[in-house]
Parts: structure tokens; sequence; C-alpha cells
């Protein structure tokens, strides 16, 4: 559809005023048209989450975002895959311009969603969870990020690791798929993993080897993976990690 090359240029030079008109009507006469065409010019439009270069600026685009939800809940329903797309860009919005109870509750909406379509380690799942967790932190819901990461779905050769660690007091802050190669559930926790006495205080399989990575732009990490399944324990690398960061040994 030629008008959405115009309203991509628009959203770039933050026109959302003069752009959320153009967007309603757009999306319209494409539903209008059938609902294949509808599911393409959505896929084209939410797959801009926007780009500011401060908090003033992100503000402008609330009334956008929001229409954008709207009119795909109306036209697709507010469960269809465009609708909790929109939703999703909406709560990362609104996650950046300090409305993040209410980025919260949307984002529980999507991750709830979706875990009635998907497995618990499809990437799309994982991504909102991390999202959802992330803005938990932000509010200091301790409780909610706990059940949040309960169940994370690494191997049953990691299962014994996590579990230590978390019982040490451990808190995980992210469980997903940081690369697509050779990488299915990784988690990190906010404690340094010595990693050498929990290899050998816990008797782990020898499928369970060491991880060292201390990148300068694809972040650093320590901690175990499985070499089968591909799973992961990871803290943070000691060299990088914050000085209150805890230990976490095992005798």
């Amino acid at each position: 559809m030629s008008t959405i090359p115009e309203i991509l240029r628009m959203l770039r030079d933050n026109r959302f005023d003069d752009v959320t008109p153009l967007m309603t009507e757009t999306l319209r006469g494409a539903a209008a048209e059938s609902p294949e065409k509808l599911t393409d010019v959505a896929r084209q439009l939410v797959q801009w989450r926007g780009l500011f270069r401060n908090t003033a600026d992100a503000r402008t685009s609330e009334r956008y975002f929001r229409a954008v939800h709207a009119v795909l809940s109306e036209l697709a329903g507010p469960e269809s895959p465009a609708a909790m797309a929109a939703a999703e860009n909406l709560a990362g919005l609104l996650g950046s311009i300090d409305q993040v109870e209410e980025a919260v509750a949307i984002r529980e909406k999507v991750l709830a969603h979706l875990n009635t379509r998907f497995s618990s380690d499809d990437q799309r799942v994982m991504m909102v969870r991390d999202s959802l967790g992330i803005l938990y932190q932000r509010v200091r819901r301790e409780d909610k990020l706990a059940e949040l990461y309960q169940d994370t779905g690494v191997c049953e050769h990691l299962q014994p690791v996590e579990k230590f660690v978390r019982d040490k007091g451990g808190r995980v802050v992210s469980a997903g798929r940081p690369w697509s190669a050779n990488c299915h559930v990784w988690v990190f926790f906010d404690a340094i993993l010595d990693v050498e006495s929990l290899i050998k205080g816990l008797s782990v399989d020898p499928c369970v080897q060491l991880h060292d990575h201390r990148g300068t732009h694809d972040g650093s990490e320590r901690g175990v993976v499985c070499t089968i399944h591909h799973d992961g324990i990871m803290g943070p690398h000691p060299a990088d990690a914050p000085r209150t960061a805890k230990t976490v040994s095992a005798p």
C-alpha cells in the first residue's frame, strides 16, 4: 500500500498528530479490502516501535501508539496477533515515559495471551517475559518477579544448579535465548557463580561445562552450560559484576 512509506516517514519525523488519522484511514481501508490485507498492513505498521532522543520526545507519540492499538483491536480483534503486537509496542512506550504501572498491566495481558498459544521456550514468549521482568524490577515487585521466573524450563542437567543458586538467595533477572545458535534457555542470576565449586560440589553430569565470556559489545557472563540441551545458568562475569553482587559457592 503506497501510504505505508509516507506513514513511516511521518513517524520518523515525529509527526504523530498528523500521522494518526492517516494510519487509521489506511488500516480501515485495508480491512475493507480483506483480512489478509489488514494483516499485511498491520504487520508493517507495528514493526515501527519508536526511537526517541529523550522522554519528552517519546511522550509526543503516546496518542499514536494508543490509537494503533485501539484500531487494530477493533478491526482485527483484541486478541489478534496484530493487536497483541500493538499492545506490546504501547507497553514499551509507556514504560519509557514512566507510566510503568499501566505498562505492567498491558504486558501481563500480552504474556498471558502468548502463553495460551506458544510453549514457554518460544522466543516470543521469552522476550515478552523478560520485558515484563524489567518492569517488575522497576516497580520493586519482587514477588511478581519470582513468580514470573518460577519455572524457567531449563533441562534436568542444570536444574540442581538452578535450585541451589535460588536457595542461596540468587535472583533470576532474565531467562531467554541471547543467541540463536547453540542456545536454548539461558537463565541469568544477579549473583556471581563460583562455577568450579558448583560443578564439583553438586556432582553435576559431565555434559555440564564451564562457560566464561567477557565481551565488549555482546555482554559478559560466567556460568555453566549443558552441551546436550544447550541450556545455561549464568551470573555476571566477576570482572564486570557490581560490587554489591553476592557470590554463590557450593561446599
